[in-house]
């Protein structure tokens, strides 16, 4: 048997030390407030007609600045650093991928006859007969 969660209420029940109130009204893992923060751009560049445009709070993150910050917000510099780890992360996970599939394609090359039996007659490496 697992003893992993089986209902939303089960799992609420062993990560109650781990939630948090966020002040949009939920219950979530710090760990996913942290995440959230370093997907989301805090500032958007509004162009108020002048050729000076500022930037302005995001709206994502409205509730979490004012009036004051929340207590779990985090620094630009941690968020522009859980930003480029996860980006490090994708590139590994794309690289892997990009290892694997060649290395599926080179086998296939190698054991599947179709590429040899569609090759012309005299140059044909596959015996034949």
């Amino acid at each position: 048997m697992s003893d992993k969660p089986t209902t939303v209420d089960e799992w609420k029940r062993l990560h109650a030390s781990r939630l948090v109130q966020c002040r949009w009204g939920c219950m979530l893992t710090e760990e996913a407030c942290r995440t959230f923060q370093s997907r989301r751009s805090r500032f958007v560049i509004h162009f108020n007609g002048s050729g000076n445009p500022y930037p302005r709070v995001n709206a994502d993150y409205l509730q979490c600045v004012y009036p004051e910050p929340c207590d779990h917000l985090i620094s630009e510099e941690e968020a522009e650093a859980l930003a480029e780890e996860r980006f490090v992360k994708a590139q590994q996970r794309r690289s892997e991928r990009s290892d694997l599939l060649r290395a599926a394609r080179e086998k296939a090359r190698l054991v599947s006859p179709e590429p040899m039996l569609g090759e012309a007659e005299w140059t044909r490496s596959l015996v034949t007969k």
